[in-house]
């Protein structure tokens, strides 16, 4: 851990993330280097991603431990803030349970500076979308509440950005900045997170999942299916059920 030590010991205490490397309750914290390495995190974080401890993080890049289409994403807001040297706040973004599978959470990301004012990795704290209490008051989670709750209907998206008042194109731009998706990719990955729970919970055939979780035919559910878990919906019940009928 020296090495860990002598790279924390560079940064500004003025910047640093002081508090967040004590121990906070159903949160995750993790910090990185500006090469991406994860130079520690909180027990919670790691356990998260499948180390025993926070000793075993040390050095692991994001490509490691999460699934590519998550990589891609953390390596992109990562690069923004390296980049900018500003904090990215509230990304809505899939991160994976203990068990691997995705959920919805909400991500925060800080620069950490050097003492000359370089920006030389950053800190994250990562919170369960679903234990968030305030996100009601926010309109676009309004927005996400609706969706979440009418998400198995045929969705239109003027219609939806009518009835909480924004523009169509207020709303694509508030789901842009919050969630880096559109109003129907937000609402495609929203679809595939549900059905991954059927598909992992029942034993009802693959094409009735599909429709039951608005998509309209069974060749569109396992394409939106597979771009964005890079798997089929059979391969992820497999995997995560033991079963793999119901094709």
């Amino acid at each position: 851990m020296s090495t860990l030590n002598t790279w924390l010991g560079q940064l500004d205490p003025k910047h640093s993330a002081g508090s967040l490397f004590e121990y906070l309750p159903n949160i995750l914290y993790f910090v990185k280097d500006r090469q991406g390495h994860i130079m520690t995190g909180n027990q919670a974080f790691a356990e998260r991603v499948g180390c025993a401890s926070p000793d075993e993080l040390y050095g692991r890049r994001d490509d490691s431990l999460f699934p590519l289409y998550m990589v891609e994403k953390f390596r992109t807001d990562d690069a923004t803030v390296f980049r900018t040297g500003e904090p990215l706040r509230d990304l809505v973004e899939l991160f994976p349970t203990r068990e691997g599978l995705p959920e919805w959470c909400v991500t925060h990301k800080i620069p950490l500076f050097d003492r000359t004012n370089e920006v030389v990795g950053l800190c994250g704290i990562v919170q369960s979308y679903e234990q968030m209490h305030d996100h009601h008051q926010r309109p676009i989670f309004k927005v996400v509440q609706y969706i979440r709750a009418h998400y198995a209907e045929r969705l239109s998206i003027p219609d939806i950005a009518e009835r909480f008042g924004f523009s169509q194109r207020q709303m694509e731009r508030r789901f842009a900045e919050t969630f880096r998706a559109s109003p129907r990719q937000y609402i495609t990955r929203l679809r595939v997170l549900i059905a991954c729970e059927q598909l992992r919970s029942t034993e009802q055939p693959i094409s009735e999942v599909a429709l039951d979780c608005g998509f309209y035919d069974h060749s569109s559910f396992i394409r939106h299916f597979k771009r964005t878990l890079g798997i089929t919906p059979l391969a992820y019940r497999k995997n995560h059920s033991g079963r793999g009928s119901g094709a």
